[in-house]
C-alpha cells in the first residue's frame, strides 16, 4: 500500500483549490443591461397589481423618458421583451418598462430640482428669521441632508 507524501494536494489543498470562480447570487427579476453611452435608464411601472397606470407612464414620458428597444442591446445579454400591446418590442417585465433619458436632459432635471429645493429652503429660513425678529424664541439651525437609494447605500451631502 502506497503512502501519500506530505506535499500531496489531497492532504494540503492550496488556496487556488479553495477559491471559487463563480459566486452564486439570487436571480433578479429586474436585471437590466448596462445603459447606453450618453443615457441614464430606469424601470417605469406600466401597471400595478395587474391594473394599468397610464398617468404614471405618461408623466415619465413627458419628463423625457423613452422606452428602450430590444435591438439596442447586444445579443449576449438576454433581456425580457414585451411581446404584445402598446410596448411590443421594448424591454420590459411584469408591468415594468425599461426607459432611458439622455444625460443632458437628466442633468437639466437635476438642476431644476436642486434650484426648487434651494428656493424652498430659503423660504423656510426667511420664515424662521421673521419669527425671531418679531420677538419669538431664538432658533438654532443646523442643516444636514442625506440621500438614500435602496438599503445599505447612503450618501451624505
Amino acid at each position: 500500500m502506497a503512502r501519500a507524501s506530505r506535499n500531496s494536494k489531497k492532504i494540503h489543498p492550496t488556496r487556488e483549490d479553495d477559491s471559487r470562480a463563480d459566486l452564486w447570487k439570487p436571480p433578479a427579476v429586474l436585471d437590466a443591461p448596462p445603459p447606453r453611452d450618453g443615457y441614464r435608464q430606469r424601470w417605469v411601472a406600466t401597471s400595478i397589481l395587474g391594473e394599468p397606470v397610464p398617468h404614471h407612464t405618461v408623466r415619465r414620458f413627458r419628463e423625457g423618458w423613452t422606452p428602450r428597444p430590444k435591438d439596442t442591446v447586444s445579443d449576449d445579454f438576454p433581456v425580457p421583451t414585451i411581446a404584445h400591446g402598446e410596448f411590443e418590442g421594448f424591454i420590459g417585465v411584469e408591468g415594468m418598462l425599461l426607459c432611458e433619458l439622455p444625460e443632458d436632459r437628466a442633468q437639466a432635471r437635476k438642476e431644476y430640482f436642486s434650484k426648487k429645493t434651494g428656493d424652498l429652503n430659503a423660504f423656510v429660513d426667511n420664515a424662521l428669521n421673521k419669527v425671531e425678529q418679531t420677538g419669538g424664541v431664538a432658533i438654532n439651525r443646523e442643516s444636514d441632508s442625506t440621500y438614500s437609494r435602496g438599503p445599505g447605500r447612503v450618501a451624505s451631502d
